[in-house]
């Protein structure tokens, strides 16, 4: 019984982690194109600070999201331990581990991309506020 709780919560995390980064890809598709509509037209500061406040928001639930992946990791990682020293099978752990790393891989090129957003997005609102000094 324990296998198949563990196997039904694995199947449910997959699901929420596929849905997380497909919602994720999808809000990145339209923030790209709201970002080349953005180098097209001007936008004025208060423009610039709803997208910047925007962005932060999203890069900090991808660190939460980071976090929560890390946390599951070193739990796996005790696991497989624990398994290899009392012999016990490892592949689903193993393969878990390996699985959340790629998740990881995800994020972290998500992060990458968000950050460049954000630094292209925060140029803009200091060739603003240049222009406003001058």
């Amino acid at each position: 019984m324990g296998d198949d709780s563990s196997k039904s919560i694995m199947k449910s995390l997959k699901n929420e982690w596929s849905l997380f980064l497909e919602a994720f890809h999808g809000e990145e598709n339209e923030e790209n194109a709201e970002t080349q509509e953005a180098v097209r037209e001007p936008m004025d500061l208060e423009e610039i600070r709803r997208m910047t406040k925007a962005l932060l928001e999203d890069r900090k639930k991808l660190n939460q999201k980071m976090e929560s992946l890390s946390k599951e990791i070193d739990i796996n990682s005790a696991k497989l331990e624990s398994l290899r020293l009392v012999g016990g099978e490892d592949q689903e752990t193993l393969q878990r581990i390996h699985e959340l790393h790629d998740l990881g891989q995800g994020i972290a090129t998500a992060l990458t991309k968000l950050d460049l957003r954000l630094r292209s997005i925060r140029e803009q609102e200091d060739q603003i506020n240049e222009e406003m000094i001058s």
